[in-house]
């Protein structure tokens, strides 16, 4: 399998293999079923209500020093890239041999190439990608320069996975993405590099995809892999350039690459719990007094991340300024990323029109929340689903949490208990999962008392779900779902990449090592299996300097300031 041939050859799709399919890793039981009210009230306890603090104040408990907040929206542009389940959350169970990945299972960019020129030429101009309207960036050093190309009074995109325009930082990612494909391909030097002839438009393409591919692949996996994953463990399954130990993704009967269901429907969408409340764009955008502090000039209000809207299929101008919700509609006004807020490496434009107050400090990067077991409060009215959950007058068909542990049973994941012991790794007690912190928390003593009290309440919860659960007659201890349980067990081992952390007692730096493995092994899994990609074709592949411009690591700050600079 090794050598067999997957979508990604080629920009966009590969002729005669038009999808792939989902499997499993693990052969293991599905986990108990709960009912929708079991549901509901684990994912009631995973939200915490806090809309956050303004820009000029730090979040000891809930920020995670080691992983800036634009990782949070990599990782989501990252999912896009290799899958997409479109089954109704309504249906009572899916075959994961039969159900059909929308997206190439591999680090492709097909969700920015589409499926190549000659067969969705309306997503390119020439050799190049189209771009939209320039919105502003505020003087960002590195900031966004473009829109996605939009048509229909400048509201719907064309781009190859919607996706990447439901919220207004990860449609900028997309963005990036394609700035660096416009910047590769008229670079001459990497041209010569990769031996195209100057005069040949389909060479110039053709070269600047593997380029662009090659040097995404890379920051996937030795810039955001490394920070997301137990420290060592993706060197440990690279193998030092040896075959790579897959020994749970490998599987005997795949044909190709294939997208395990624990990845999925559990381990990868641990990035939900990374995200903000609320997010400053640039010195313009969301770091200013709100229009309710007149008199109160120290509260600089970033803009939340989701918020309700009369009609989410047609929001108002004025409601488009209310949050980061997407599709539809453009970059308004100045809304364009300085993305020093968001990356390390990028120096931030922070001269605001309107200066914090003296004592305070603006906090830039902007972090991303900590790996744990709660989610944000604006991740309870996604306004995707607000026009169904109106309709069948369910709020909970909104909230993430819930829509997560849902669409768990309907794949038939496995007990997080169960996905561990067959790791061979001791699975967390009850009294443990239940429970809040991290293993260098004990009783608290050392934090401050607001710090000390926010853990004691989440223990309270969690408790609180554990026994009405047992009073519903679910014996949910050790049957824990497999996507809380990874939640959990990053919050509870989490503590290795920063041990000066104040906030170490919260952990959540890092996934835990049922969820490292399962991210790993995928991501290093669908990267060996893929013929074009540098893993399989150049093993000792470097970034080029042309692109790296000096830098001793390449990351993704470095890609994208090399994209928009």
């Amino acid at each position: 399998m090794h050598g067999r041939d997957n979508r990604g050859i080629s920009a966009g799709a590969n002729p005669g293999v038009p999808f792939g399919r989902f499997g499993r890793m693990f052969d293991c039981p599905p986990n108990a079923k709960l009912p929708d009210d079991a549901l509901a009230l684990i994912a009631s306890a995973m939200i915490k209500n806090d809309l956050g603090k303004p820009i000029t104040e730090p979040e000891v408990g809930d920020e995670n020093p080691t992983i800036p907040a634009g990782y949070t929206y990599f990782g989501q542009f990252v999912d896009h890239d290799i899958t997409f389940d479109p089954t109704p959350l309504s249906a009572e169970v899916s075959d994961p041999a039969a159900l059909i990945d929308f997206r190439t299972p591999a680090l492709d960019l097909d969700s920015v190439y589409g499926r190549g020129p000659d067969d969705q030429p309306y997503l390119y101009d020439g050799v190049r990608l189209r771009t939209g309207m320039a919105p502003g960036n505020a003087d960002a050093t590195v900031g966004t320069r473009h829109d996605l190309f939009r048509i229909l009074d400048n509201s719907i995109p064309l781009l190859g996975d919607k996706r990447n325009d439901e919220n207004k930082i990860v449609s900028q990612i997309h963005g990036a993405m394609i700035a660096f494909h416009n910047k590769v391909v008229e670079n001459d030097i990497l041209m010569e590099w990769a031996g195209a002839a100057p005069d040949q438009p389909r060479e110039r393409f053709d070269a600047a995809v593997s380029i662009v591919r090659w040097h995404y692949q890379w920051v996937v996996l030795f810039d955001y892999l490394v920070r997301i994953c137990e420290p060592h463990t993706v060197t440990k399954i690279l193998n030092d350039g040896g075959v790579p130990r897959l020994n749970n993704y490998l599987k005997t009967d795949a044909e190709y690459p294939y997208m395990p269901v624990e990845f999925a429907g559990a381990a990868f969408r641990f990035g939900h719990s990374m995200v903000r409340p609320s997010y400053a764009l640039n010195r313009f955008v969301g770091t200013q007094p709100g229009p309710n502090d007149s008199t109160d000039q120290t509260t600089f209000r970033r803009i939340p991340t989701f918020s309700t809207v009369q009609d989410p299929d047609d929001p108002t101008e004025a409601e488009q300024l209310l949050n980061m919700n997407g599709f539809p509609g453009t970059l308004p006004k100045q809304w364009g990323i300085d993305w020093g807020y968001f990356l390390d490496g990028i120096p931030a434009n922070i001269d605001l029109p309107q200066p914090p107050p003296p004592d305070s400090k603006v906090q830039v990067p902007q972090l991303s929340y900590r790996i744990d077991a709660l989610l944000v409060e604006p991740l309870t009215i996604l306004p995707e689903f607000q026009k169904e959950a109106r309709r069948k007058g369910n709020g909970f068909l909104m909230n993430l949490a819930f829509r997560n542990l849902r669409r768990g049973q309907l794949l038939d994941l496995p007990s997080g208990e169960a996905v561990a012991c067959r790791l061979g790794i001791p699975p967390m007690p009850a009294n443990i999962v239940w429970a809040a912190g991290s293993l260098r928390h004990s009783s608290g003593s050392d934090l401050p008392d607001d710090l000390k009290d926010e853990l004691e309440e989440t223990t309270s919860r969690r408790q609180e779900v554990l026994s009405k659960l047992n009073g519903m007659n679910h014996q949910i201890e050790g049957r824990t779902p497999l996507w809380y349980y990874i939640l959990r067990e990053a919050e509870y081992y989490g503590t290795d990449k920063m041990s000066a952390d104040p906030g170490v007692a919260f952990g959540g730096q890092h996934l835990g090592p049922v969820g490292s493995r399962i991210v790993a092994e995928t991501l290093i899994g669908l990267l060996y299996l893929d013929r074009s990609s540098f893993l399989h074709c150049m093993p000792k592949f470097k970034p080029h300097p042309e692109i790296t411009k000096g830098a001793s690591s390449f990351t993704l700050d470095r890609l994208i300031a090399y994209a928009l600079s």
